[in-house]
C-alpha cells in the first residue's frame, strides 16, 4: 500500500503574550492531555514555540513527558536546546516578557541539565529493541504465519512510534493491512494509523482512515450479529426481560468507545480541513463514551467542548445552536468541564454579542495555544462576527451603525467595514445611508412580487392566444399550403420540412 507523505506539524504563525490576568492554566490543561502517546509532547512544544510568557514552563513539562513518555532522543536534543536558548534569551535581557522574567527568577538557580545519562541508555534501547523487531518480523516472515507476520508489523511501528519515527511507523501499520484475517484486526491497524496522523496533523489521511476504521467497525458488528445464531427471547406480558449478557455488554460498550473516538477524530480531520460546518455538526454528535478519557482516546473532552462550541459558533443558526448545543444532553457534560463556554454561547444565543466579543476575547489565549484550533481561530472568529450582525440586524427594517457598534462594543468605522464587507459578499441585504449613517435592509413585498408575477403571465397568455387566433384565421381562409401526399400515404423527408415550414407561424 502506497503511502502519502505525511504533512508537517503545524507551526505557530504568530507571538502570543499572555498576561497575568488571563485565565490560562498551562498546568491543569497539560494534566488533562492523554499521557500515553505523543500527544502532550506535541501540545506543550506547539505552546513553547507559540507564547513566550509560557515557553519555560512548556518547555520545562515537555522535557520531562519525552524522558517518560517516549524514546525519541533527538527530540530531546532538540527541546533541551530550545530551552537554554530561551534561558540564555531572558538571563542576557533579549527577552523582556513579564511572564517570562518571573519563570527565569524562579528557576535560575535550578535549571534543568541534559540527562546525559539518559540519553545515551536510551539510544542504545532504541537500537537493540529495533534489531529485536527486525529479526523477529523476518523470522515470521519466513514462516509464513499470517497472525504472528501482522503482530510483528504492529509491534515494530508502536515502538517505531515511541522512537520518534512517524513515517515508518505509519509504513508498518498500513503493512500489516495484507495480513489482517478479520475486521478487528482492520479496526486496530486503523486505529494505530490515526493516532501517528494526529500528531503529525495530516487530516486528510485521518480522514482516510477514519472511513476505513469505520467500515471495519459495521464488519465486525455485522459478523457478530451473524455469529450468535440464537432466536432473541419472547418476552410475554408479565414477565421479566432478561437482563443483558455482562460479556455482551461489555463488548457494546467497547464499541460505543471506539466509535465516539472515530467520530471526534473525524471532526478534528473536517476542522483542520477548513470543513468547518461538518466539524460543528460531527462535534455535536459525540456521546457521552468520549468523556472517558482513558489510553487510546485522542482528544481530552475539554478540547472536544471547545472545539463544538467554536465551530458551532461559526457555522450554526440561532434555533440550531439552542438545539445542538444548549440543549444537547450528551454535550453538557463536556461543557461542565469548560463552563464559561456555555456562558460564551448562551451570550450569542441571546443577542448580547459585546459580551460574547468580551468573553471570547478574554479567552483568546485559549484558542489561539490549541494545536488543532489555533491555525483556524481567525477564520472561525471573522465568521462568529458575521454571524452576529447578521443575527442583530434581522429583525430591522433600519438601525443606526452607531447603535450597532455600541451593541457590539466596536468603532463605528469597524462596524461600517464590517457591513460594508457583507453587503458585498451578499450575505447582508441591505444599503448605507451615508448621509444619515443608517443601515437599511432591502426586502421585498410579497404582494408586489405577486403583481409583478402575474402580469408577465398574463401578457405571455395574451401573446399565446393572438398566436392562436391568427393561425386559426389562417387556416379558415386556406392560406396553409398541404403537400400532396405519395402513393403511400405518406411524406418524404423533404416535403415534411417544407410543409412545417408553412405551417409553423412564430409571433412575437
Amino acid at each position: 500500500m502506497e503511502v502519502d507523505a505525511p504533512a508537517a506539524q503545524p507551526r505557530p504563525t504568530r507571538r502570543i503574550v499572555v498576561p497575568d490576568s488571563s485565565p490560562y492554566d498551562l498546568d491543569s490543561l497539560a494534566s488533562s492531555w492523554d499521557v500515553t502517546g505523543r500527544n502532550k509532547i506535541n501540545r506543550l512544544l506547539y505552546v513553547a514555540n507559540s507564547s513566550p510568557s509560557l515557553a519555560g514552563p512548556a518547555l520545562t513539562l515537555a522535557l520531562a513527558a519525552i524522558k517518560a513518555l517516549t524514546l525519541d532522543t533527538r527530540l530531546y536534543e532538540e527541546t533541551y536546546y530550545l530551552y537554554r536558548q530561551f534561558f540564555n534569551s531572558v538571563a542576557e535581557g533579549k527577552e523582556q516578557d513579564p511572564q517570562a522574567l518571573a519563570w527565569f527568577e524562579q528557576v535560575k538557580d535550578k535549571q534543568e541539565q541534559f540527562d546525559r545519562e539518559w540519553s545515551d541508555k536510551t539510544k542504545r534501547d532504541a537500537q537493540s529493541g529495533l534489531e529485536r523487531l527486525e529479526v523477529e518480523l523476518k523470522g515470521y516472515m519466513t514462516n509464513l504465519i499470517k497472525e504472528s507476520i501482522r503482530m510483528g508489523h504492529r509491534d515494530l511501528a508502536r515502538f517505531q512510534y515511541r522512537m520518534g519515527d512517524l513515517q515508518g511507523a505509519v509504513r508498518s501499520y498500513t503493512k500489516s493491512r495484507e495480513y489482517c484475517t478479520t475486521s478487528q484486526h482492520v479496526l486496530e491497524m486503523c486505529l494505530g494509523v490515526i493516532e501517528v496522523a494526529l500528531d503529525m496533523s495530516n487530516y486528510a489521511f485521518i480522514r482516510n482512515y477514519v472511513v476505513k476504521a469505520e467500515s471495519a467497525v459495521e464488519a465486525a458488528q455485522a459478523s457478530a450479529a451473524s455469529g450468535k445464531g440464537k432466536a432473541a427471547p419472547v418476552n410475554l406480558p408479565g414477565m421479566v426481560a432478561p437482563g443483558l449478557d455482562p460479556a455482551e455488554a461489555a463488548k457494546e460498550r467497547d464499541r460505543k468507545i471506539v466509535q465516539e473516538r472515530l467520530t471526534v477524530a473525524g471532526a478534528v480531520a473536517y476542522m483542520g480541513m477548513g470543513s468547518y460546518e461538518k466539524a460543528a455538526y460531527a462535534f455535536t454528535d459525540v456521546g457521552a463514551e468520549a468523556l472517558i478519557h482513558g489510553p487510546g482516546h485522542f482528544i481530552p473532552p475539554a478540547d472536544v467542548a471547545l472545539y463544538a462550541v467554536i465551530t458551532g459558533l461559526a457555522c450554526f443558526s440561532r434555533s440550531a445552536l439552542r438545539s445542538r448545543v444548549l440543549e444537547n444532553a450528551n454535550l453538557r457534560p463536556f461543557l461542565d468541564l469548560e463552563p464559561y463556554l456555555r456562558d460564551i454561547v448562551r451570550a450569542f444565543h441571546d443577542s448580547q454579542f459585546k459580551t460574547g466579543l468580551e468573553l471570547l476575547s478574554k479567552y483568546e489565549a485559549r484558542l489561539l495555544l490549541d494545536i488543532h484550533l489555533a491555525p483556524h481561530v481567525d477564520a472561525l472568529v471573522h465568521s462568529i462576527r458575521q454571524r452576529a450582525i447578521q443575527a442583530y440586524f434581522a429583525p430591522f427594517a433600519s438601525v443606526s451603525l452607531s447603535r450597532m457598534a455600541a451593541a457590539f462594543g466596536w468603532r463605528e468605522d469597524y462596524m461600517q467595514a464590517a457591513v460594508v464587507e457583507l453587503i458585498g459578499n451578499g450575505m447582508l441585504k441591505a444599503r448605507i445611508d451615508s448621509a444619515k449613517g443608517v443601515l437599511v435592509a432591502r426586502r421585498q413585498d410579497p404582494r408586489v412580487e405577486a403583481f409583478k408575477n402575474a402580469l408577465e403571465e398574463g401578457e405571455k397568455m395574451q401573446k399565446r392566444a393572438i398566436a392562436s387566433h391568427l393561425r386559426m384565421k389562417l387556416m379558415q381562409n386556406d392560406l396553409v399550403v398541404k403537400p400532396a401526399r405519395r402513393p403511400g400515404g405518406g411524406r418524404d423527408q423533404q416535403q415534411q420540412q417544407q410543409y412545417d415550414d408553412r405551417a409553423t407561424i412564430q409571433v412575437d
